[in-house]
């Protein structure tokens, strides 16, 4: 519940879109602001065709230290974004999502559509069904929490 108590509002939701190198960032906010609850939105912004292993490894350590605040969400969103329209495949998508899914767990990770931006990589249909792919050997509740219950837990839907 949010504490609407005149200077001391706690209990809010802060959606964090940070570039990869700033993920790290995004985590020591979120151990200095417990009582609210943050999203990285976009799995942290790291490009699929990126080739640069420094900041692969800074937006990496970055997730992980993240993933450590139970303050802290993850948006799986905006992936199909940054791969080359018409010439990615779900195999350059799932690195970034899966380091965030397995980081993160089943309980904090959420599917994002991010349309219309989704479109300047593919259609709604192929992102969705590319993430439904990625995902598709996981267990049937860690897919529902993923596209449905844990937006639902984390905006306060119900």
């Amino acid at each position: 519940d949010i504490d609407r108590t005149p200077g001391r509002i706690t209990g809010l939701n802060f959606d964090l879109c940070m570039r990869p190198d700033e993920v790290m960032d995004g985590a020591e906010l979120a151990a200095k602001c417990p009582n609210t609850r943050l999203i990285i939105d976009h799995c942290g912004n790291l490009s699929v065709r990126s080739t640069d292993q420094a900041l692969r490894k800074k937006w990496h350590d970055g997730i992980r230290a993240a993933a450590q605040m139970d303050n802290v969400f993850i948006k799986i969103s905006g992936i199909v974004a940054s791969a080359k329209k018409d010439h990615w495949t779900v195999a350059d998508l799932a690195p970034n999502i899966n380091a965030c899914l397995e980081a993160f767990g089943e309980n904090r990770c959420m599917f994002g559509g991010d349309w219309p931006v989704c479109l300047l990589g593919a259609t709604y249909r192929q992102w969705v069904d590319a993430l439904k792919e990625i995902v598709s050997d996981r267990s049937p509740e860690f897919r529902q929490k993923l596209f449905h219950d844990n937006a639902v837990r984390f905006y306060r839907l119900t």
